[in-house]
């Protein structure tokens, strides 16, 4: 775990970053110590904030911890295009994404874009339902013949 400040003395001026199982917290925030809490980050920034805190990041790689609350949320996907550098990358990749992640906004973008190379890979604990979308939109890419994307 990181204060946001803490880390952002580190990783400020990063071009590559990669974040395995790592929190960035508030800073104003008290951190829980207790077995109980450990996985447990309702403080934690969001993913979306943190990347609006990166704008030098040409590549970004995130481990999601176990419990990425806070961390990814609804909004996650639309803030994340709202990020003008996001629309820059070299490369993209997120491990361990829960079904909270709206996966049509962020297919949309997937769809236009020709320059970013993305890598997602989604939470064990998905439901079928979740799993079901996301078997549509892979079959969907594999029939494109002509994709730019």
């Amino acid at each position: 775990m990181f204060s946001f400040n803490d880390f952002m003395v580190i990783a400020s001026k990063c071009e590559m970053l990669r974040l395995s199982y790592v929190v960035i917290m508030n800073n104003d925030e008290v951190v829980l110590e207790t077995e109980e809490d450990r996985f447990y980050f309702e403080t934690a920034v969001s993913l979306e904030a943190l990347f609006k805190a990166l704008p030098n990041v040409k590549t970004f790689i995130y481990d999601l911890p176990f419990n990425s609350v806070n961390i990814i949320t609804t909004k996650t996907a639309e803030e994340l295009l709202k990020v003008p550098h996001f629309l820059s990358l070299n490369k993209f990749e997120i491990r361990g994404i829960p079904e909270i992640f709206d996966i049509n906004t962020f297919y949309g973008h997937i769809k236009k874009n020709k320059k970013t190379k993305i890598d997602l890979d989604f939470s064990r604990q998905i439901s079928n339902e979740y799993k079901t979308r996301l078997r549509t939109i892979v079959d969907e890419i594999l029939e494109t013949e002509n994709r730019v994307y």
